[in-house]
């Protein structure tokens, strides 16, 4: 083998084995022996390559720009998926980043999208870094998107908290090919799962969507998503849909029943919009009540759970069964409607239903949050009328005691938030006494929903919930069901199926 040959060899080695620079010497010890200056200008030149070449391809300095390890986008869009809509379980929450380069378009005119790529890759791992071990992300159109693991008291606070630290971890010099920059991003969130569904979007879509809102801002932009800013479009072939299951009943109630906390017994319904999809099944409010909102059928539809509400518990007297009332919700949207009590009074009267056996619930939000007159001037009419008002998710929207008692409240439904793993959580037993409590105080009832195990139901009992809801008493069926369920729960308890007794 030559000496050519030989430097050959070593240069195609050395990149993985950097041990071989200790040919350099020996190289330089075999050119005084062999004598003459041609040799010593050969070992010379060979002795340069090989350095050079180590330069360029020593670890960490590689002229391609490598991957960083991130997960793919189908990963993450399922972890986000997964996560609960508000506090409840566990008291965890998470939420969906989408991190956007700043300037983009003018990085890669400047300097070449090889740089940029080498870039992304640069901040790629910065991101890493800054993350929790437990968080992932993945590459997206001109950055990364990033879900948060879910963790307790995850506010908007601590997004904030959290997408800052991203920004000043990737917003440190980066150099390569000997141009240095100083890069920038804009981050766009989404906390609440709900908001995206509004938009028929997942959480990652929707930090997307507000990214987009960021980088408009300037560099180092953050945007919060809501549905709001980003309204849903359907197309007529949707509208046609939603406005055809209203009109043959695909769109109806199904009923929960709530017991009695002290004697067992049913004490009332509630109705929930279920839609029996003719291709997809039984579908849950969250896959349509999104698409109804956003095109202002929300007052069609509680019209419909109204009339399925009240021709059930005149079907269940008719039939001999002791249903005392039966609950509806009512959204703001709907509340806004100045003729609502009306239409109440006149749905009431046409099935012989007296105006005690409706309960009406609010969400605490609308009595914590609104001013408007007509909202209230319909609450105190319907209050006035007789109806029952239930201020539902109590516990997560901040009502004083005045709304309460502006807005004529019977009522507290305490949120499952509050009620789930309760027999497991010393504090939630204390926020649940408290609650219970000032109820007393206030001469109101109590309902406790999202009841979902026998201890839960146990503990609730002993702090003095007055009546109970949720999977442990029975999950949520159609009106054609309720009466069968009524009469096996009038059999004694040791006459029931197995799978029957605890609802």
């Amino acid at each position: 083998m030559g000496l050519s040959d030989t430097v050959r060899k070593l240069a195609e080695r050395l990149p993985k084995h950097p041990a071989l620079l200790v040919a350099v010497p020996v190289l330089t010890l075999g050119a005084y022996g062999l004598g003459g200056l041609w040799a010593i200008a050969v070992i010379a030149l060979a002795q340069a390559g090989l350095i050079g070449l180590f330069l360029l391809h020593r670890p960490g300095q590689s002229t391609q720009a490598p991957h960083a390890p991130q997960s793919g986008r189908d990963t993450v869009e399922r972890l986000l998926a997964s996560y609960p809509e508000a506090v409840e379980g566990d008291g965890l929450r998470g939420a969906a980043l989408a991190v956007r380069l700043d300037d983009e378009p003018a990085l890669v005119r400047r300097h070449g999208g090889r740089y940029v790529t080498a870039l992304k890759h640069a901040l790629g791992l910065r991101l890493g870094a800054a993350l929790r071990e437990q968080d992932t992300f993945c590459p997206i159109p001109g950055g990364f998107g990033v879900a948060l693991c879910p963790q307790r008291h995850m506010d908007l606070g601590a997004v904030l908290a959290v997408a800052r630290r991203v920004q000043s971890q990737l917003a440190q010099s980066y150099s390569f090919e000997a141009v240095s920059t100083w890069p920038s991003v804009s981050i766009g969130f989404c906390l609440s799962p709900r908001a995206a569904r509004l938009s028929g979007l997942n959480m990652l879509e929707a930090a997307e969507q507000a990214a987009e809102q960021a980088l408009q801002m300037g560099p180092g932009g953050l945007y919060s998503y809501s549905a709001v800013d980003f309204p849903l479009q359907l197309s007529g072939e949707e509208l046609a849909e939603l406005r055809q299951a209203l009109e043959n009943g695909e769109i109806c109630a199904h009923f929960q029943p709530q017991i009695d906390a002290g004697t067992g017994r049913v004490s009332g319904l509630e109705a929930l919009a279920r839609w029996e999809h003719p291709q997809n099944g039984l579908l849950p409010p969250a896959a349509f009540l999104p698409r109804i909102e956003s095109i202002g059928l929300s007052p069609k539809l509680a019209a419909r759970v109204l009339v399925d509400a009240l021709a059930l518990l005149r079907d269940l007297d008719r039939a001999g069964h002791s249903v005392p009332r039966v609950s509806v919700n009512m959204a703001a949207a709907e509340l806004r409607n100045p003729h609502l009590a009306d239409e109440i009074a006149w749905e009431l009267d046409r099935h012989d239903i007296a105006p005690e056996r409706l309960v009406i619930e609010i969400l605490e939000t609308v009595v914590a949050d609104s001013d408007d007159d007509v909202i209230v001037r319909n609450i105190a009419r319907l209050a006035g009328m007789g109806c029952g008002i239930d201020l539902d998710d109590f516990g997560t929207g901040h009502a004083s005691i005045a709304n309460i008692r502006r807005f004529a409240v019977n009522r507290l439904k305490i949120d499952r938030s509050f009620v789930s793993h309760v027999h497991e959580d010393d504090e939630r037993q204390r926020m649940v006494a408290a609650i219970v409590s000032m109820a007393e105080q206030l001469e109101l009832g109590t309902v406790a929903e999202g009841v979902e195990s026998v201890q839960e139901q146990a503990v609730l009992i002993e702090l003095g919930c007055e009546h109970l809801q949720g999977f442990a008493i029975a999950r949520p069926m159609p009106a054609g069901d309720i009466a069968a369920w009524l009469r096996l729960q009038a059999e004694p308890e040791a006459a029931r199926p197995a799978d029957a007794q605890g609802g």
